[in-house]
């Protein structure tokens, strides 16, 4: 482990060095996540959006308020519900998460530009066994957890423990 360590922090040393072109946007890693979480989900309500993000209403609509200053996302009212507000990228954001995989694929293409054809396919092959095994093992972990807590019970649920009040 040591080893694969040092190789990939060598590699690493390889890599061009100063901030990608998109840095000059300035943004934190939570505005950051907001932008990816709104270019995978598309159109989501500020309750969605903070469930998506693991944060509370007010904080995702701050998060929401700072990129929508610098014209990376937009809110509109809903038409069957003017109570609801989505939110989405704009145009702007949608170019600069374009501009940000782009710099992801080019620097990749760096790094797997000195593997063969043969190795390509062989480093590929990796990939995929550790892909396969991480999603195995995460599910795992998942439904063990979830045992974990239903063995923890001594007795049945009432239905106010349920809804996740206390004893009834």
């Amino acid at each position: 482990m040591d080893e694969i360590q040092a190789h990939a922090e060598a590699l690493f040393q390889l890599m061009p060095k100063g901030p990608p072109q998109w840095a000059h946007h300035d943004l934190t890693f939570g505005q950051l996540r907001l932008l990816f979480v709104l270019g995978q989900s598309g159109p989501v309500s500020i309750g969605q959006l903070a469930d998506l993000l693991g944060v509370t209403d007010a904080t995702a609509s701050e998060f929401v308020d700072r990129v929508e200053r610098r014209g990376l996302a937009v809110r509109s009212h809903r038409a069957d519900d003017r109570r609801v507000v989505d939110c989405r990228l704009s145009d702007e954001g949608v170019r600069l998460l374009t501009e940000i995989g782009g710099a992801r694929r080019e620097a990749m293409g760096r790094v797997l530009a000195v593997l063969t054809a043969d190795e390509l396919t062989q480093f590929d092959h990796l990939l995929q066994i550790m892909a396969e095994r991480s999603s195995a093992e995460s599910r795992a972990s998942a439904s063990t957890e979830g045992d974990i807590q239903m063995s923890s019970r001594t007795s049945p649920a009432t239905p106010a423990e349920d809804a996740g009040g206390g004893p009834a």
